[in-house]
């Protein structure tokens, strides 16, 4: 048992230390009102996406008025086989609304 934990540490660590292609970022947007609400998106040069939008709303909590962020957005990234998947979403009072697209 000793032996096979052995090897699949040696295993995990040849495959954390293979090269990796260099990433680099492709574009860039981070605004921010300072009042909750935001936009942010950013893309890299290996196809991963990320966009996002934070509007400020006020819901009626069980103890009275109260404001949360409301947000939209996507992210999506490329696989081994180079199968992009794609994930678009809300997040609201009423919880984390996830979409995915193939």
């Amino acid at each position: 048992m000793m032996k096979l934990v052995v090897v699949l540490a040696l295993f995990t660590a040849v495959v954390l230390a293979r090269p990796q292609a260099p990433v680099d970022v492709v574009e860039y947007t981070n605004e921010n009102d300072g009042t909750g609400n935001y936009n942010y998106r950013y893309s890299l040069s290996d196809g991963t996406k990320r966009d996002e939008t934070g509007t400020l709303k006020e819901v009626q909590g069980d103890d009275g008025p109260a404001q949360i962020v409301v947000m939209t957005g996507s992210y999506e990234f490329v696989d081994d086989k180079g199968v992009v998947h794609k994930v678009t979403y809300t997040a609201d009072e009423t919880g984390f609304h996830p979409k995915v697209e193939n």
